[in-house]
């Protein structure tokens, strides 16, 4: 037989043999990519949060195409719910961190830190709603457009939750600022 009979015939006998499940095909498995998230489902998004969350998860190189396509449309986005995650886990460290420096408090003050934990989360959610109403009155007090205050906006609750890292590990850490 010549050669070219029999690889016509060794491939017959594999196609067939595959056919009736008598062999496997060495075949890499099936790899997905990870999924990526469209710029357009995160402009969709039905509220803020999930709007962040949804840039949260594109990767920066999708972030700074989109910045440069629209300004300020997406990156203020991520960086807030970056920052979102750090602030809570600094007030997290921080009541731990005194919870340990002021226990010997507790003898002579029995609620002074229960009562530092409802102070810093009475602040927290003060300075939350001051800095979301500020942070809607700075574009619209500039003259900007309603369609464009909400990236603006957005970017002004970053910047604003930036300082106020800062303001909570000066006040919590200061040796460390």
């Amino acid at each position: 037989m010549s050669e070219f009979r029999l690889h016509k015939h060794g491939g017959l006998v594999i196609a067939l043999s595959l056919a009736c499940g008598c062999a496997t095909a060495a075949r890499p498995p099936a790899v997905e990519p990870p999924p990526t998230v469209a710029v357009e489902d995160c402009f969709s998004a039905s509220d803020i949060k999930a709007r962040e969350l949804c840039f949260s998860r594109m990767p920066d190189e999708e972030i700074d195409e989109c910045e440069r396509m629209r300004f300020l449309a997406c990156e203020p986005y991520r960086d807030m719910y970056r920052l979102d995650q750090e602030l809570a886990a600094l007030q997290r460290e921080a009541l731990a961190s005194v919870r340990k420096r002021f226990a010997s408090y507790v003898d002579g003050d029995p609620a002074y830190l229960d009562d530092l934990a409802d102070y810093l989360g009475k602040s927290a959610q003060a300075w939350s709603v001051f800095r979301d109403a500020d942070c809607l009155l700075e574009p619209l007090a500039q003259g900007m457009s309603r369609r464009e205050a909400e990236n603006l906006t957005e970017s002004c609750r970053a910047e604003r939750t930036q300082a106020r890292i800062g303001q909570l590990r000066g006040l919590f850490f200061p040796k460390e600022t």
